[in-house]
C-alpha cells in the first residue's frame, strides 16, 4: 500500500519565477531520494499537493515544510492509502492555474482560493490535482 497526503500552503510573499526553480529543484532532490511522488499546483498565492510514498517519509516531508518559512500557513486536508501511486513516474510534477480555472472544472464560482479551499471536499482537491492542466 502507498500512503498518500494532501494538504495546502499559503505562500508568505509572492512567489517569481526564481522562487518556483528553487522550490522544485529543492522537493524534486529530496522526493526522489525517498522514493516520494506527487504533483504541486499553485493558484493565487496558494499551493495544494498530493504527496506519495512511504508513511514515515511522507509524514517527515510534511513536517519539514509546515516548517518552510515561505509559507505563512498549511492545512492537512486528507491522508491514506492507495494499492497503487497516481503520480509514479513523477517526483514531483507541478502546475500553475488560475481560479478562473478552477471555477470552470468545478462548474461554479468562487471569488478566492481561500473560499473554494474551504468549502471543497478532499475528493474534489485530489480530482483537481489528478486533472491534466491544458497549457
Amino acid at each position: 500500500m502507498i500512503f498518500y497526503l494532501l494538504y495546502y500552503g499559503v505562500e508568505r510573499s509572492k512567489f517569481g519565477e526564481a522562487d518556483f526553480y528553487e522550490l522544485l529543484s529543492q522537493a524534486r532532490g529530496r522526493n526522489e531520494s525517498l522514493e516520494i511522488t506527487g504533483k504541486l499546483i499553485y493558484c493565487e498565492g496558494t499551493f495544494i499537493q498530493v504527496l506519495e510514498g512511504s508513511e514515515k517519509n511522507v509524514m517527515d516531508v510534511y513536517a519539514s515544510i509546515k516548517r518552510d518559512k515561505r509559507l505563512i500557513a498549511t492545512k492537512l486536508v486528507t491522508t491514506g492509502t492507495v494499492e497503487q501511486r497516481y503520480f509514479k513516474d513523477w517526483d514531483m510534477t507541478f502546475d500553475q492555474i488560475s481560479l478562473d480555472t478552477i471555477n470552470e472544472l468545478e462548474k461554479c464560482t468562487h471569488p478566492n482560493v481561500s473560499e473554494y479551499l474551504s468549502n471543497a471536499p478532499a475528493i474534489k482537491l485530489l480530482k483537481l490535482l489528478t486533472k491534466p492542466q491544458e497549457a
